[in-house]
This record gives C-alpha cells, structure tokens and sequence, in this order.
C-alpha cells in the first residue's frame, strides 16, 4: 500500500514552507497562499493554513535507505535539527519486531517526523543522504478512540489488515509500503512527549478497492487510487 499524497493542517504555513523547501531541501510542486506542496520521494505531502482555535499536530514518517540511518542523524544536525534523545542517552531507537531503526524530530509546525530504516528493505545508497535521499511517506497517524473497532472496521471495509502485531491502544494497518498507525486519543506519540489528538487528515494511497472512503465518525478522508 503506497502512500501518494498527504495533506494536513497548519497555523504555522510559512515556517513549515522555510523548513521543508529551504532546511530539508524538498522540491517544491504547488504554492498558493494558503497552501503548499513538496516532493517525499515518491509521495507528496501538503500542508494547508488553518485558522481553527486550536494548533494541529501530527505524526508522520519518511523512509529513508537503510544504509543511512546514522548518516541522516549527522546531516539533520549539521542543518540544525533538534533530534529527539530518548531515555538511555540514544538518538535512535531500533524495533526488533519491524526490524527497523528510527529518529524522530520536531518540525517548524510541531508535528513529529520520523525518518525510519527498514532493514529487511532496500534500496541501499552510496550518494551523500539529503533531502533528496527520501523514499517516501510511509506511515501517517490516525488519532481514534476505539483503535481495535477501527482496525478491524479498516480491513471489513478496505481489505486492509494490521501489520504485526498492535495493542488496545496502538495498531498499525497496510504493509511496509505504507502504514496507518492507529493511536489512541491521549496516548503519547513516541519521539515526542505530545499526546495524540484527532485534527483533520487526508490521505491517497494505492491499492484496491478503488474509491472515496471515510474512517468512522474522524475528520479522516481516505483516496484509493489504482496503481
């Protein structure tokens, strides 16, 4: 399930804008007043002025070659990224489950970024990493407050099943294409100390059924495309 296209809600579009064209080095694609538009590798994510009370955040990843997780930690300093330490000192953290190692970062909007390797993929690059280096959109949170009724509501309804193995407060569901990460309301969002909560999401992925979907009774609009 790959993801084409995520957009999302900001109060901050002109810092989010500086931060992903000329910090990350993104291309940008489309540019309006109150929206704009980069290039994730094969996926392409929006950002959109909100004028709502309160300030949305979200929780995304970005895959990155698996050769280059220490290598990505290095350029987002030397750009001056803040990357998130956890409790035993790292700046990374390794799933044994995924097989997978990830950092985690806060952008110009408050969302929380995760570069991700997953090491059972490829591809393996031997270019210095930068912006370009991006693969892709590879997971996008979802926010509920019944994560089991939705997961399980997401595979009736879009043959979508859950990836390993969740919980009562976490799932993730699709493959390692392309995740939904089902979180619980409150429940904090790791590489962060933010607590989830439900802001207006959209997102196109590839797969089939193809068709316009709704996730619940959530702000949530979901695009099936053809591949």
């Amino acid at each position: 399930m790959r993801i084409q296209h995520v957009q999302l809600l900001t109060k901050h579009l002109d810092h989010l804008k500086t931060f992903y064209i000329n910090e990350l080095g993104l291309p940008l694609v489309k540019d309006s007043e109150d929206t704009f538009t980069v290039d994730i590798g094969r996926s392409a994510l929006t950002f959109v002025q909100t004028d709502d009370a309160e300030e949305p955040f979200y929780h995304f990843a970005f895959d990155i070659p698996r050769n280059k997780i220490e290598e990505s930690v290095a350029w987002l300093e030397s750009i001056g990224v803040a990357i998130h330490v956890f409790p035993d000192h790292s700046n990374s953290v390794y799933s044994e489950s995924w097989n997978s190692t990830s950092v985690y970062f806060h952008d110009a909007g408050g969302n929380i970024v995760e570069f991700i390797a997953r090491h059972d993929r490829g591809p393996d690059i031997d270019t210095p990493f930068t912006g370009d280096s991006l693969c892709s959109i590879s997971e996008i949170g979802l926010v509920v407050s019944d994560v089991n009724k939705v997961k399980n509501a997401m595979h009736a309804d879009y043959l979508m099943i859950e990836y390993k193995n969740g919980h009562d407060s976490f799932a993730a569901v699709g493959d390692e294409d392309g995740l939904f990460i089902l979180s619980a309301i409150g429940r904090v969002w790791l590489g962060s100390d933010k607590k989830a909560k439900v802001f207006r999401t959209e997102v196109t992925v590839e797969g089939s059924p193809a068709g316009e979907y709704a996730v619940g009774e959530y702000p949530y609009k979901l695009s099936v495309v053809r591949s």
